[in-house]
């Protein structure tokens, strides 16, 4: 048994490394996928739910070997519930942007390290409800760049799986509009420019995907 699953290995290296490279001319289709889930207890009483999803579809062109660009857009949804305030937040948010890509092949066995860098453009809208009537909601727009690296492993030719990190580091500019109060609501303007690092917290911001890779 040890001797064919050496041998099932062998294989599946051989095949990967016979198409190590992304050719140029490649057309790079595929999607993200991240989420988080997260409840706060003390003793048996919860005192706080988390949840969110985010999907983020891609298409591309590899412009030279191993070095593609491409567009994405993105749409998430988040809710979380404070039963102590009897709160509730959602929001929503939507982008999308243009990216760099660059590959490199680890070994021969169908592994790559990537480093992708891009510009993209947000769309952030939360709200706050409570029974008390007090109203809070934060429109936010952003720009900027960023970079994050990832791994790759190639199934097959075509098919690629992936994991990686969202927004490792970031430049930005953003623009928040925010109503709050009760019963007299205030409005408050708020512009910037910041840098950002999700080292802290990177295992929030890691994401699973997959992606195609259609040759001529």
């Amino acid at each position: 048994m040890r001797k064919i699953i050496l041998a099932i290995i062998s294989v599946s290296m051989f095949v990967c490394a016979a198409n190590a490279q992304i050719k140029k001319g490649s057309i790079f289709l595929g999607g993200d996928i991240s989420g988080s889930s997260q409840k706060t207890k003390s003793g048996n009483v919860s005192t706080y739910k988390q949840s969110g999803i985010h999907i983020s579809p891609v298409i591309g062109k590899a412009i030279k070997d191993n070095l593609v660009l491409g567009v994405n857009a993105g749409f998430g949804i988040s809710k979380s519930i404070d039963p102590i305030n009897d709160s509730k937040f959602n929001s929503s948010s939507f982008n999308a942007g243009i990216f760099l890509r660059k590959y490199r092949n680890i070994g021969t066995g169908g592994f790559y390290v990537f480093v992708q860098s891009g510009l993209n453009g947000n769309y952030n809208l939360q709200k706050q409800k409570s029974p008390s009537a007090y109203f809070n909601e934060i429109k936010q727009y952003s720009i900027g760049l960023n970079a994050n690296p990832g791994f790759s492993y190639a199934l097959n030719n075509k098919l690629h799986l992936e994991t990686g990190f969202n927004n490792l580091f970031s430049i930005y500019y953003s623009n928040d509009k925010r109503k709050s109060g009760s019963p007299v609501v205030t409005t408050y303007k708020t512009n910037g420019f910041g840098i950002s690092s999700s080292l802290s917290n990177a295992t929030s911001n890691l994401y699973l995907g997959f992606r195609l890779l259609l040759s001529k």
